[in-house]
C-alpha cells in the first residue's frame, strides 16, 4: 500500500517525539467505512461525496481523507481553498469539490490538480470569466430558497451567456442545499426540488457534459432515489449521526475522546467548586480534575448537568466547566484514582456521555459539538 511521503514523515515524528497527550480523539476505521457502505449499499444508483469541511466535521480532515481516498467516491467536498490546499499538500488524491465561496482571483490562478469549484452567485460568476485565462471546472450552485448562496431561476440565463464567453470554463457539476429535509412535513423541500429539476434541465440544455448533480446531503438523501441527483453529500451521517426522519441505516459513531483524572481532593460539604460557586457539596465529597474543559470541546452548557464515564463509573460534572479543567464529582465511585481514564465522548449512542445525549443537554446539535472539536487535540486512528 502507498504510503504517502507527508504522513509517513508524521508517524515518523509521532514515534520520536514520544510524547503522550493529555487528551486523545480516537477514530474508528471501522465505523467510518461501516458508515460509507451503508449509505452506497441504501443508494446504489448514486455516487457518494464524503464531506470533510470544518476539520471533517472535528475527526480530522487529513485523518478521515486518508481514510477514504481509495474508496471509489465521487469527490470529497470541502469549504475553503485552505482545506483544498490541505489535502494536496498530505498527498490527497481524490477529486476535490470547494464548496464555500472562493474569490474568482484566486479560482482563475489555482493551480491545484484535480479540484473543482462552486460558483455561489452571478456576481462572482460576473467577476471570475473575464479573470479565467486556463481550463477551470466549475459547480453552478442553484438557490432553490435556503436564500444563503446561489443563482435564482431569474438569473440562469446570465449565468449561461457569461460562461459561454469563456471556452475555458467546464460546467461539471450543478449543485444544491435543502433547507428542511429532515422535517416529516416535506412540502418546503418539494419546492425546492421542483427548482433545481427546472433549473438542471435548463443547464443540463446548455452544458451536456455536466458530470455530477447534487441537491441531498444527509439528511436528504433519500430523495435521490425519486428525483435527479447522481451524487449525495454525506456528512453528518459519515460521521454516524443522521437524524432525518425516514432514515433507516444503523450508523455508527466515528470519534471518541479519552482524557484522565490529574488530581483529586477531598471538599467538606459546603464548600464549592469551580467558578461562581454553582456547585456547593452537601456532603464531604470528593472531586476529581481533567485537564478539558469547552476549548478542548466539553460545551459549558454541560456545567453541573453533563456525565462522563471515569473507569467504569458515571460522574457527573461538578460545576462550571472551566476553558481548559473540568471537576467531576467522584463521591460514589471511592475506587476513581488520579490517572484512571475518563471516556469524555463515547461511541455508544446510548451513553449520557455521547454526542447525542450531551447535544440534547446542551440545548444544540451534534454537529456543532463536533465541529468545536480543536485541530490541535491528538487523533489517532483505531
Amino acid at each position: 500500500m502507498h504510503i504517502p511521503f507527508r504522513t509517513l514523515l508524521r508517524r515518523i515524528r509521532r514515534v520520536l517525539i514520544q510524547y503522550e497527550p493529555l487528551i486523545t480523539v480516537s477514530i474508528s476505521k471501522e465505523h467510518l467505512l461501516h458508515n460509507l457502505h451503508s449509505y452506497k449499499e441504501a443508494f446504489p444508483n448514486v455516487l457518494i461525496a464524503p464531506v470533510l469541511k470544518s476539520n471533517a466535521y472535528g475527526h480530522g480532515l487529513v485523518v478521515i481523507a486518508e481514510l477514504l481516498d481509495r474508496e471509489g467516491i465521487a469527490f470529497f467536498m470541502v469549504d475553503s481553498l485552505y482545506e483544498a490546499k490541505a489535502l494536496r499538500q498530505a498527498g490527497i488524491r481524490s477529486r476535490i469539490v470547494v464548496m464555500g465561496y472562493v474569490r474568482p482571483e484566486y479560482i482563475a490562478k489555482s493551480a491545484l490538480q484535480n479540484t473543482d469549484y462552486a460558483v455561489t452567485d452571478i456576481e462572482q460568476l460576473r467577476t471570475l470569466v473575464p479573470l479565467v485565462h486556463k481550463p477551470i471546472r466549475i459547480h453552478l450552485k442553484l438557490d432553490t430558497g435556503m436564500h444563503r448562496q446561489g443563482i435564482v431561476s431569474e438569473e440562469l440565463p446570465d449565468a449561461i451567456a457569461l460562461i459561454k464567453q469563456s471556452p475555458l470554463i467546464s460546467v461539471v457539476g450543478v449543485c444544491t442545499h435543502l433547507a428542511d429535509a429532515d422535517n416529516e412535513e416535506a412540502s418546503f423541500t418539494k419546492t425546492q426540488l421542483s427548482l433545481w429539476s427546472e433549473g438542471l434541465t435548463l443547464l443540463s440544455a446548455a452544458f451536456p457534459a455536466i458530470e455530477y448533480k447534487h441537491a441531498a446531503a444527509t439528511k436528504g438523501a433519500s430523495w435521490s432515489t425519486s428525483h435527479p441527483m447522481n451524487v449525495v453529500r454525506v456528512g453528518m451521517g459519515l460521521y454516524g449521526y443522521d437524524t432525518s426522519p425516514s432514515s433507516t441505516l444503523s450508523l455508527k459513531p466515528v470519534l471518541s475522546m479519552r482524557s484522565f483524572v490529574t488530581s483529586i481532593r477531598e471538599i467538606p460539604a459546603g464548600d464549592a467548586v469551580g467558578y461562581n460557586a454553582t456547585f456547593v457539596a452537601e456532603t464531604q465529597s470528593r472531586i476529581a480534575t481533567i485537564p478539558a474543559g469547552y476549548y478542548e470541546g466539553i460545551d459549558r452548557a454541560l456545567s453541573n448537568t453533563g456525565i462522563l464515564r471515569a473507569g467504569d463509573s458515571l460522574v457527573p460534572i461538578a460545576g462550571r466547566v472551566s476553558m481548559n479543567m473540568t471537576s467531576l464529582d467522584v463521591t460514589g465511585a471511592p475506587h476513581i484514582a488520579r490517572g484512571d481514564v475518563v471516556t469524555v465522548i463515547s461511541t455508544n449512542p446510548k451513553d449520557p456521555n455521547s454526542i447525542l445525549s450531551m447535544a440534547r443537554l446542551a440545548g444544540t446539535t451534534p454537529y456543532v459539538l463536533l465541529a468545536h472539536l480543536p485541530t490541535h487535540l491528538y487523533r489517532i486512528v483505531e
